[in-house]
């Protein structure tokens, strides 16, 4: 039995023991198990680790067999959900809960939603509005964690109200950073699939803002995950609505920094990002060529993410005349 394999059915056996007994057991017992199984405590705050702990969320990062993962991770998520709803005062479970629907949303939903043909268009739609769901509420879920901690701040991000967003994000700290980072992810991930809902546009000031406070607290959080993001943003979105494109390159630039190169999201970022809409069709190959030459064992921990990464370099060099005409 392969390393995940164990580590689902370990996982199974624990949480259905707490889920069954959880009638009985005090809260302390509980929180200890949310904690645990979330890698925060009660309060949102990360939880240090020792060097000698073991981290079980390897055995899913880790693995570079996507299918394997992508067949557990549903039920993982859902025992999640389980967790959160007999423990939602619990604010590390919560945002984990929500930063695990995110991640299932990219993914496992629009990923291989994208590689769908012509002919499955409505399929293709159908997942592209599970996945929205799936932002969301991970969005929601990360956003009910950062409010925990700071009391108001859901409701002035998700304002109108660029000032007050900003007021309650000069607050976030350092310990708000992995939770902040997934609550944009789904944000701007739901966002990229209803680029004209009128709810997400009123308040589109705050995610980018968000972004920059996670990337101003830890600029090398996640080796550059906010940066390639914010690169995303900024060249994609119109000036209109937050969209800068010189600072779009200059968080590329960051990512790659804070990547050392070793992860092939940036890469991926820009040939999608910039080079199809230049029509710089010497640059996209150039870009994509770089994050297939990532070697996913550098950086074991981000296995996972590398090769699904990879995988999407690969079908857009495939489909490159799709992007760039030749008259």
């Amino acid at each position: 039995m392969n390393e995940v394999k164990k580590t689902a059915v370990l996982a199974l056996c624990v949480l259905s023991s707490v889920l069954v007994s959880c009638a009985s057991v005090k809260s302390a017992a509980l929180n200890s198990a949310s904690t645990a199984l979330s890698g925060a405590d009660k309060k949102g705050i990360p939880v240090k680790k020792d060097i000698s702990d073991s981290d079980s969320m390897l055995a899913l990062t880790g693995e570079s067999d996507v299918t394997l993962v992508s067949d557990f991770f549903p039920t993982a998520l859902e025992l999640y959900e389980i967790m959160h709803r007999t423990n939602p005062n619990h604010l590390g479970l919560t945002a984990m809960t929500g930063s695990l629907n995110v991640m299932y949303a990219n993914a496992f939903i629009q990923t291989p939603a994208e590689e769908l043909t012509n002919a499955e268009f409505d399929r293709q739609q159908a997942e592209y509005e599970r996945a929205k769901l799936h932002y969301l509420r991970g969005r929601g879920y990360c956003l009910d964690a950062l409010d925990g901690r700071h009391k108001g701040f859901k409701a002035a991000v998700l304002g109108t109200d660029p000032s007050a967003a900003d007021t309650a994000i000069a607050a976030l700290d350092k310990k708000d950073v992995n939770t902040a980072y997934w609550a944009c992810a789904g944000w701007l991930g739901a966002f990229s699939l209803d680029p004209l809902n009128p709810d997400m546009l009123g308040s589109l000031h705050s995610p980018a803002a968000i972004l920059e406070k996670v990337a101003a607290l830890d600029p090398d959080y996640g080796g550059g995950a906010a940066w390639d993001i914010l690169c995303n943003f900024y060249v994609s979105a119109p000036a209109d609505f937050g969209g800068n494109y010189e600072r779009g390159i200059y968080c590329y630039e960051q990512a790659l920094r804070a990547s050392g190169g070793k992860t092939p999201g940036p890469y991926v970022t820009y040939a999608e990002s910039v080079c199809i809409p230049s029509g710089d069709e010497a640059g996209f190959v150039e870009a994509l060529n770089k994050a297939l030459a990532v070697n996913p064992d550098d950086n074991p921990s981000s296995r996972l993410m590398t090769t699904i990464s990879q995988r999407r370099a690969r079908r857009l060099l495939e489909h490159k005349s799709d992007y760039f005409l030749h008259w």
